[in-house]
């Protein structure tokens, strides 16, 4: 990592990454890695550089800089969008997590939560939380992963917290905003919520959170949803990652039988749809709309393709 150049990260990505990433297939018959997961992985790559302190454009008469942002990496990854096309690869959707799959989830999860003990009712209260909250949002997993308490306003711009802690002094109906720190889309980006006081809605979830995180003596008093650290069984004091939230969420999927596939673009797909479909919402009015418009009729498209998995038994 502290001499690659540009040239040693097309050896790798051409020769080692993709061959052994070829799962997706095309009209062609040849299966591909898909182009959004090489797009991943520079991601990710980069990160690492600038972790390394490699950070800026790559500059090749001084070979410093970011080696991922060099013009070679750019026109491979451009290169290899369009030979996938070309092959004809179409990108697949998630598969749609619907509303009576949502429920059915959150609604064992809340029958779990009276048998078990202190330990397992921590995770399982944050989980049904973050999940709730994905749905009503339609946040990618590392903002909802990422809310915190001051994230949730008014409409007028207000803190909610006197309206929701520690009794709820909303009625359903009642709508609040969401604003994470970070989007990926759009900075400064927020969406509206409208609760509904059932085990759909966060609110639901944050209060009883809010009061067994306080006797276990990890009280939430910045993020709402935090991970374990499962060496000091401590919360740490910051927020989930799409990953962990990804691996919570097919873990309960699995577990109650209703897993074909899903992961948390699902819970975004799902209530989208559900929004548009069955609510009759307006582009506009869906969720996570001031965030990112253009997204909406890529994800309520039910006809587009998806990577679908049998239902397990």
């Amino acid at each position: 990592m502290a001499t690659a150049i540009p040239e040693d990260i097309l050896v790798f990505l051409t020769q080692h990454w993709l061959p052994n990433h070829a799962g997706s297939p095309t009209t062609s018959g040849k299966l591909i890695a898909a182009p959004t997961s090489l797009a991943g992985v520079k991601s990710h790559l980069a990160k690492d550089f600038d972790l390394q302190g490699r950070v800026g454009d790559w500059d090749p008469a001084a070979q410093l800089g970011n080696p991922m942002h060099s013009l070679q990496i750019r026109d491979m990854i451009n290169g290899y969008h369009n030979q996938a096309a070309e092959l004809g690869y179409h990108k697949r959707g998630a598969v749609p997590l619907e509303e009576a799959e949502m429920l059915q989830l959150l609604e064992r999860m809340c029958c779990d939560l009276t048998s078990a003990p202190l330990p397992e009712q921590l995770l399982l209260i944050r989980d049904g939380l973050v999940f709730s909250l994905l749905w009503q949002s339609c946040f990618r997993g590392f903002n909802a992963g990422g809310v915190r308490l001051d994230n949730i306003v008014l409409p007028t711009e207000g803190s909610a917290l006197p309206y929701l802690l520690p009794k709820l002094g909303m009625k359903a109906g009642a709508k609040l905003q969401v604003k994470p720190d970070h989007t990926k889309s759009k900075k400064g980006g927020h969406c509206q919520i409208t609760l509904t006081c059932d085990p759909l809605c966060f609110t639901s979830w944050l209060r009883p959170a809010v009061a067994l995180y306080a006797i276990a003596g990890q009280p939430i008093t910045n993020f709402l949803t935090k991970p374990l650290d499962k060496g000091t069984k401590v919360y740490a004091e910051k927020g989930m990652t799409s990953n962990a939230i990804w691996a919570r969420l097919t873990k309960y999927l699995k577990a109650y039988g209703i897993y074909t596939g899903k992961g948390v673009h699902s819970t975004k797909r799902g209530s989208m749809i559900h929004q548009k479909d069955q609510m009759q919402a307006t582009v506009s009015e869906v969720p996570q709309a001031a965030m990112c418009l253009e997204e909406i009729a890529e994800y309520t498209d039910v006809h587009r393709p998806t990577r679908r998995k049998p239902l397990l038994a």
